[in-house]
């Protein structure tokens, strides 16, 4: 007898029995483990979601308990002498694995990880083409990169870098990279691992020219670097295509599913121009559209801020129609977005949601296009659109954009209850995390919960107190909502639509059954939060609130609000206006041209709207032309016409005729038609509140300074001639 069979001899019955008990379940595992190597590469080989390795790996575990069961008692058990506790256990056993993996995997894609989809070109034409689905995409959160030697004039290049690096990435559907704005390896391990295993930051230096870029892949759950690379050479924008090509290998896609997509060049793509790409960082398109007059990407970014805050439709279709004529230079995304957003600027929101519903089908991360489509649903009122849009984003992608806009419209459609089991969730799973719990305010305030809601905001309060000029706009509505039922007539007293004296914007609001909803143009649908009699108040602590104080008039109706927006960097004031019959009638009359109705028109809207301001000077603009001819105009406005500046002012202002009206134009302000009320004065139908007044000399205007008028005091203000006062330049 061996010396191994002698040693197993001389062991007892039971210890015998345990050791092949493991070596038996030894060779499971191995052969599980084998079986899942090849269930992978078969997976990634043919496309398939990756998913069916998790469940077999949960699957062969979770049988353990019943199989080591019938290891130590296979002799019994194989000549069918089954126990009944091994009866009950076996199947139970069995059938938990199940409804776990269900629990797990119930809602997950198994099929491919492709698909292929039909949509429309920029050209007309119907294509067919296979994309990763987005499940299946590799988030990428990226971070700025830091300098290694400070130089204030070199700043801007790690902000460049990585929103260059940005939209190269982006280019690739395997891939779903997002810009993101933490300094510290504490706030960047917080923010990417909610959502992604990886993030990418750097540093990046300059001696004699020579750029010297260190890219790194980081682990999101503790910030260790899991390959880092430095690249050198005297061309930016070719070191960061290099970078980009890097990040694509580090993250490791499986090679067999890694579909190629097109990859421009930055220089393809954005510009050629550093110094036009630096305006473009800073966001200052206008400067880069100076500098670089075919800049595609600016035209667009510029189009994009103009009509998302409603700044005026002159400059929102100008650079509309620039983007589009140089699309062909930007990737496929961007293509479509300039295309989705020309409708936008020529308000056929049918043709813009139908475009960027196509595009979102190769692209449904996109930022851009979802705000677009979010605005759309605003303008449409569709709040149950929103919320079916925000939670499918959500569900393939827990980003932050994704986590915020669910949040939103969870509270938009008002299933309060929803909406903090989904906090409880995230805060569960990232315990430490002081940013999530401060989410749950708003719909504790909404349900009426007193006690919760106001221990949540002094919690708020003592945890981030730099945040406090933000959050103290929601102690009002603390107060207000304790154990209060809203009704009806209540939130119907708010509804209407409302006009910005600062932009073109509008605000609308509704009731749908108990809730105030607002949709401030081409922005998306939020629910507003009863804060007093007169009261308001919108938003999500720590991140972006406004108060509205909304206006009586003699017959106790609303007819204005006072809204105040706090943000991280300072507070915007304005006021929005209510809209009614008389004063839109007035308005289109007004853009026909037919003075002599538009007189009448604006007298009927000034009697129905005594307290609006603007309409009294609107209507002394039309009283004023009325008694000039188009010479007469014409050779008004060619005596104001030119190019004001001052020592130590950067921006000038600049006063054009075009197709015989007259133009204003201010650097990093959007152009606006100037309409005169007298020989000297003149409004603009964008922002009601700016008025423009010239001094002359003689015949000509030596100087230019504008008007602001201020509500509260209900009077116009010179707001300083340091900067407003400017000299006509000869």
């Amino acid at each position: 007898m061996s010396k191994k069979r002698k040693s197993m001899a001389g062991k007892n019955p039971k210890t015998r029995k345990w050791l092949t008990t493991i070596q038996y379940l030894a060779a499971y595992l191995v052969a599980a483990w084998t079986f899942l190597q090849f269930l992978e590469w078969i997976l990634n080989r043919y496309q398939i979601s990756p998913h069916w390795v998790d469940i077999f790996l949960w699957f062969f575990v979770g049988i353990i308990p019943s199989l080591l069961i019938y290891l130590y008692h296979q002799e019994r058990i194989n000549k069918r002498i089954i126990k009944l506790r091994e009866k009950i256990i076996f199947p139970t056993n069995v059938i938990l694995v199940i409804i776990g993996l269900y629990i797990g995997f119930g809602t997950t894609d198994l099929g491919a990880t492709t698909k292929e989809i039909a949509f429309v070109d920029s050209f007309g034409e119907m294509t067919q083409t296979t994309i990763t689905k987005e499940e299946f995409r590799t988030e990428i959160p990226i971070y700025n990169f830091q300098q290694v030697n400070e130089n204030k004039e070199l700043k801007w290049i790690g902000e460049g870098i990585s929103e260059l690096l940005y939209y190269d990435l982006s280019q690739d559907k395997n891939i779903a990279p997002s810009l993101n704005y933490a300094r510290s390896t504490a706030d960047k391990v917080l923010e990417s691992s909610v959502a992604a295993s990886v993030y990418v930051d750097g540093t990046y230096d300059i001696v004699d020219d020579e750029y010297t870029i260190e890219v790194n892949v980081r682990d999101s759950k503790n910030g260790n670097i899991k390959s880092s690379e430095t690249f050198s050479g005297v061309d930016l924008l070719d070191l960061v295509d290099e970078v980009s090509v890097y990040v694509r290998q580090a993250i490791a896609l499986p090679e067999d599913n890694r579909l190629q997509y097109l990859d421009l060049s930055i220089k393809e793509f954005v510009s050629t121009s550093i110094p036009a790409i630096k305006e473009f960082v800073y966001s200052n398109y206008e400067n880069a559209i100076d500098l670089d007059s075919t800049f595609a990407l600016a035209y667009l970014k510029s189009s994009r801020r103009n009509i998302r805050f409603s700044r005026g439709k002159i400059d929102e279709q100008a650079h509309a129609d620039k983007a589009y004529r140089y699309r062909e230079r930007l990737p496929y995304d961007l293509r479509m977005e300039a295309m989705a957003n020309k409708y936008l600027a020529y308000d056929e929101f049918d043709k813009a949601k139908e475009l960027v519903e196509m595009q979102l089908e190769i692209s449904p991360q996109n930022q851009s296009l979802n705000n677009i489509l979010y605005g759309i649903y605003g303008e449409t009122k569709d709040a149950q659109g929103f919320f079916n849009t925000a939670l499918e984003r959500f569900s393939a992608s827990k980003s932050f954009y994704n986590i915020e806009n669910i949040a939103d419209a969870t509270l938009v459609i008002g299933d309060y209850e929803e909406y903090l089991k989904m906090v409880n969730l995230y805060i569960s799973l990232n315990p430490g995390n002081n940013f999530i719990f401060p989410f749950s305010l708003p719909p504790l305030i909404l349900k009426g919960d007193e006690q919760a809601a106001r221990s949540t905001y002094e919690k708020i309060r003592l945890v981030h107190p730099n945040q406090d000029t933000i959050n103290k706009v929601f102690e009002p509505a603390i107060d207000f909502m304790a154990d209060r039922k809203i009704d009806q007539d209540y939130l119907q007293a708010f509804t209407g639509v409302y006009r910005s004296h600062q932009s073109e914007a509008t605000v609308d609001l509704w009731v749908e059954e108990d809730r105030l909803l607002n949709y401030y143009s081409n922005q998306k649908i939020r629910i507003m939060i009863p804060a007093g009699a007169n009261q308001m108040v919108i938003g999500e602590p720590n991140q972006y609130s406004a108060s509205y104080d909304f206006k009586r008039d003699a017959q106790g109706e609303f007819y204005a609000a006072k809204v105040e927006e706090h943000y991280q960097n300072g507070r915007v004031p304005y006021w929005i206006w209510k809209l009614d019959d008389t004063i839109t009638t007035a308005e289109e009359v007004l853009q026909q041209g037919d003075y002599e109705k538009a007189e009448a028109a604006f007298k009927a809207a000034i009697k129905a709207n005594p307290n609006h301001y603007y309409l009294r000077y609107v209507l002394q603009h039309i009283a004023y032309v009325k008694e000039k001819d188009s010479t007469q105009l014409l050779e008004q406005y060619q005596k104001v016409v030119g190019t004001y500046s001052k020592e130590g002012v950067e921006n000038t202002r600049k006063l054009f005729l075009k197709d015989g009206k007259l133009m204003y134009k201010r650097q990093g302000i959007a152009s606006k038609q100037l309409f005169p009320i007298s020989e000297t004065r003149y409004l603009n139908l964008s922002s009601y509140r700016l008025h423009f007044e010239f001094e002359f000399e003689g015949d000509e205007a030596v100087a230019s300074f504008s008007w602001l008028y201020d509500p509260d005091k209900q009077e116009w203000e010179n707001y300083g001639a340091e900067l407003n006062y400017l000299f006509k330049e000869q």
